[in-house]
């Protein structure tokens, strides 16, 4: 009798580690997990760099495409998870948020034409009749490579919103005076005449981005008071962010006729395109320059050929940061929507004192990318994710023009999931 319950509960663990490891493991958060990914873009259908939103049974939709450089046909499948604001697991069943299959397959796929660089271009689009989201809030679409052994290679974050309760926003001068001339506060109110509210102070809560950033947004925003059916979200000195300055940018948009910024583009020894941009300097210390910027993101286009996501040539971009002397205490890295909002070690520049400046080469397919230096100790904890920081490689003002997004959530006593009800996109300017 012994032998044989010590036999099964061998089996049961067994059992256990193997359903464990089958497991798929993800963030939920956006992130490619795979380094022959490249070029993930997700956005509203035909307005790639918009916020990932749609509104709920609107017809509206969300594109994903990306590239797989190994240019080996894969089978690539897809599921969305519906998340809290907090951005885990609702808890709810796919049934109960799904109408359709609850896993797919990514049904397009296109080689990539009379380019150097080869690629196998995926897209999809979603909602489709085979999947459609039934209820508002916080949602994670994950990919996977479904081959021998099934693993998650994106993970991108969107929202789904029904429009019940309505948001208006001003932009205010910091109380800080250290931050009037560096940061950006924005106050803000929610009506929601529309619906029954009991509690505001305890069934609503909002989120706020800069750019379409969640690295760095404030979550968890409680109203300050309460107005007849108003909530006042008006707090001095919580909802601030820096204002960093005006993005700098990469113009790969022809190999015909380079960017005036591009020094050099030829075919190298590896046969690869590869461009030299002009060497950029410090602007930490400068005034602010307004410029009309992509504030942040990137946009896949190509001015010498028609089909820009199959035609694109993938460009081996040099770019020099002049410096009077190393960070010494910091290591310097691209950051932007092509690094997903992260310092990532492959968009890290190297130090070369030959030159003085800062170096990195990265492949980028042909488009307009903005993007920011930012540096990270580099005493780092490696077990830490990596904080970023502009103000010793860009500064921060004011007045600098940034998108903001402002999402409004509502869970009524005793419901089980956040409900998004609100959303505006305000400009600073």
């Amino acid at each position: 009798m012994y032998r044989y319950f010590l036999y099964t509960c061998i089996l049961l663990v067994l059992g256990s580690t193997s359903l464990t490891a089958q497991t798929p493991a993800f963030q939920y958060s956006n992130q490619t997990y795979v380094s022959h990914l490249q070029t993930i873009i997700f956005g509203p259908t035909g307005y790639p760099h918009l916020f990932p939103l749609i509104d709920l049974n609107s017809g509206e939709t969300l594109s994903l495409s990306f590239d797989d450089l190994e240019n080996d046909i894969r089978n690539y499948t897809y599921k969305v998870i519906h998340c809290d604001r907090d951005w885990q697991p609702s808890g709810l069943a796919p049934l109960e948020y799904i109408n359709g299959f609850e896993e797919e397959n990514i049904p397009t796929y296109n080689f990539s034409s009379r380019t150097l660089q080869n690629y196998i271009n995926y897209s999809l689009t979603f909602p489709n009749r085979n999947m459609s989201p039934t209820k508002s809030g916080n949602y994670l679409l994950v990919v996977f490579e479904d081959e021998d052994e099934k693993r998650a290679v994106i993970t991108r974050r969107f929202v789904v919103v029904d429009r019940q309760m309505g948001v208006s926003a001003e932009f205010v001068r910091p109380m800080e005076v250290s931050k009037i001339h560096t940061h950006q506060e924005i106050d803000f109110i929610v009506n929601f005449q529309r619906l029954s509210v009991r509690n505001a102070m305890a069934e609503m809560s909002a989120s706020v981005l800069q750019n379409q950033r969640w690295d760095n947004a404030i979550t968890g925003i409680k109203p300050k008071f309460l107005q007849s059916d108003k909530a006042i979200f008006d707090f001095q000195g919580e909802i601030v962010f820096p204002g960093g300055s005006e993005f700098r940018l990469i113009d790969l948009r022809s190999l015909r006729i380079p960017h005036r910024d591009i020094e050099y583009m030829d075919v190298n020894l590896d046969n690869q395109m590869e461009a030299e941009l002009l060497p950029v300097i410090n602007r930490s210390k400068a005034p602010h320059l307004a410029f009309i910027d992509f504030n942040g993101r990137f946009l896949i286009e190509n001015l010498d050929m028609p089909l820009a996501n199959v035609q694109s040539e993938y460009v081996y971009t040099l770019l020099s940061f002049k410096v009077d002397e190393p960070l010494f205490d910091d290591h310097v890295y691209l950051l932007g929507a092509i690094t997903e909002w992260q310092l990532k070690p492959e968009f890290q520049f190297r130090y070369n004192p030959a030159t003085t400046s800062y170096v990195g080469r990265f492949p980028l397919k042909q488009g307009y990318y903005n993007y920011y230096l930012a540096t990270a100790p580099s005493n780092a904890d490696p077990k830490q994710p990596l904080v970023p920081s502009i103000m010793k490689t860009e500064g921060s003002h004011a007045d600098t023009e940034n998108d903001y997004q402002i999402l409004v959530y509502y869970r009524p006593f005793g419901t089980r999931y956040d409900q998004l009800v609100g959303f505006l996109q305000a400009n600073s300017q």
